[in-house]
This record gives C-alpha cells, structure tokens and sequence, in this order.
C-alpha cells in the first residue's frame, strides 16, 4: 500500500464523526442548571428527600417543607414550568455539619440522571446542633424519568 494511500486511510478514519440528525436527542448531554438553594438548615427535622418538580403546585408544596424552620424566603424562587423543571436533594436530619451537591445532571435517551454527592458528617464531629443539608437547582424541561447516581462522602468538622 501507498504510503499516499496509507495517510488518507489514516485521516479519514480519525476525522469528525457525522453529524447527528436535527431532532435526535445526544447519546449523552450534561444539561446545565442553576442552583437556587444549597445550604444545611440548622434544627430542621426530616427525611431524604430526592426528587424532580415539573409543577407549580407541587414546587410551593415542596419550598414550604424545605424552607420549614429557616429564614428562607416564603415563596419559593419562580420558575416557567413550561419550560424549566426543579430537582431537589435533601438528606435526612444529621446530627452535625453535613453537605449534599448535585454534581451534574446528564441526559441520555431515556433517562436524565443526576450525579449526587451527599457527605455526612466525619465519625469525629461533635456538634450542638443538628442540620438537614438541602440543595435544589433549576434546568431545563426535560420529560424523562429522573434516577439519582448517589456518592457517599465526608463533611470534616
């Protein structure tokens, strides 16, 4: 073989990949999104809590059990539900500081899957009080089912 014909073989092979047709979703997006809330809320009792909001009434529903016990604003931040959706992520009551972070939130075909890293407080932390770590974020409308990818972590004291 050339060496002509080699070199052509080789660049075509590592070219760009064809484009994807319009109005086929990616294999795989990271949608970006906007955090509106990420704090733990000193005192406040309750369960974990890991969920998509695609409705207005459920969202107030949700801010009002979330912001229970807090100086967190009484409505909650607005969001266009026909175009934007809320996940929320709250672990239960810790007995000390604590931290949960959505990481991403990635799209595929039939699912959009968010990269949660929840960090309870370190074995040697000795606190007066005890926190519900909160974070919720706004993103884009998307219709599919929501799975968490949960990652245990350590919040040092």
């Amino acid at each position: 073989m050339s060496r002509l014909l080699f070199a052509l073989l080789v660049a075509a092979s590592c070219g760009p990949s064809p484009a994807q047709p319009s109005g086929t979703p990616a294999v795989e997006a990271v949608l970006p999104f906007e955090t509106l809330v990420q704090r733990s809320i000193p005192g406040q009792g309750g369960p974990e809590r890991r969920e998509a909001i695609r409705d207005a009434a459920s969202w107030r529903a949700a801010w009002a059990e979330l912001r229970t016990g807090s100086n967190l604003p009484a409505d909650p931040p607005a969001v266009d539900f026909e175009h934007q959706m809320v996940i929320v992520a709250a672990m239960e009551t810790q007995g000390c500081v604590a931290k949960v972070t959505i990481r991403s939130v990635t799209r595929t075909a039939g699912a959009l899957t968010v990269d949660l890293l929840e960090a309870p407080p370190a074995p040697n932390c000795i606190c007066i009080t005890s926190e519900r770590p909160i974070h919720v974020i706004r993103l884009e409308r998307v219709d599919l089912p929501v799975h968490f990818a949960v990652e245990q972590g350590v919040t040092s004291c």
